[in-house]
């Protein structure tokens, strides 16, 4: 007969008021109580949870880390969770975490909404950063969910990279793919990687190789058009 299988339980005693916070807390990060407890509980008993000690990186940090390389427009810890495969109590572990270390931040623009303007905020990654260049390499193996293949964006350039076309004399009247060479130039030998990246995933390939045949290209920047390239001809548009 096989001997009683142990269980071990651990038991909080909660204030009313700290009872309060975390349920405040779970109906912000849309899990339930019980999934929001555990996410947390499971990223603080995390085996590898020595914050990048030894310019070593987290599961976690390394998997969203890699997620931000692959998703461009991560606008919430619940994108980056589901984008990552992790939690969102782990995601947003990962995100404070990267984004003290300095190799990841978040970029703000407002724009339009519903007769107002509404501030938005997406997740990047600090790629020309001495901390974001030191644990690149961290991310090479890691597996996250697949992705749905990338589309080349049609219509009118998104209002948040209008400023980067000051110099243009009506930036609203950019269309893709007809001015995609020109648009291309700005946004990828531009001072934003956000407008880098997704020039990266949704321009027309013509685009991207023409930019690549310039010669004020930057090195960094060739080395994304060219990554860009491959992953298109491995996943079909």
């Amino acid at each position: 007969m096989a001997p009683p299988r142990r269980t071990a339980q651990l038991c909080l005693r909660v204030s009313p008021d700290e009872m309060r916070r975390l349920r405040a807390a779970a109906a912000t990060s849309g899990e339930t109580l019980a999934e929001f407890v555990r996410a947390a509980v499971a990223v603080r008993c995390d085996s590898d949870r020595p914050h990048t000690e030894g310019g070593q990186l987290t599961r976690s940090q390394r998997r969203v880390l890699a997620a931000l390389s692959e998703h461009v427009g991560l606008t919430s810890v619940a994108a980056v969770a589901r984008a990552s495969g992790l939690s969102r109590a782990a995601a947003r572990a990962a995100l404070t975490g990267l984004e003290a270390l300095g190799a990841i931040r978040q970029e703000t623009w407002t724009e339009p909404w519903r007769r107002t303007v509404r501030e938005r905020r997406v997740w990047t990654l600090e790629v020309l950063s001495p901390a974001y260049q030191a644990v690149a390499s961290q991310m090479r193996h890691v597996r996250i969910p697949a992705r749905p293949s990338p589309k080349v964006h049609t219509g009118g350039l998104p209002e948040r990279f209008w400023s980067l076309f000051w110099n243009h004399p009506d930036p609203s009247g950019l269309r893709l793919p007809d001015d995609a060479g020109y648009i291309a130039n700005r946004l990828l030998n531009g001072p934003s990687s956000l407008a880098a990246l997704w020039a990266s995933v949704h321009l027309p390939s013509e685009a991207l190789q023409a930019c690549l045949a310039l010669r004020s290209t930057k090195p960094h920047t060739r080395d994304l058009i060219c990554n860009a390239l491959a992953h298109r001809t491995t996943r079909p548009q």
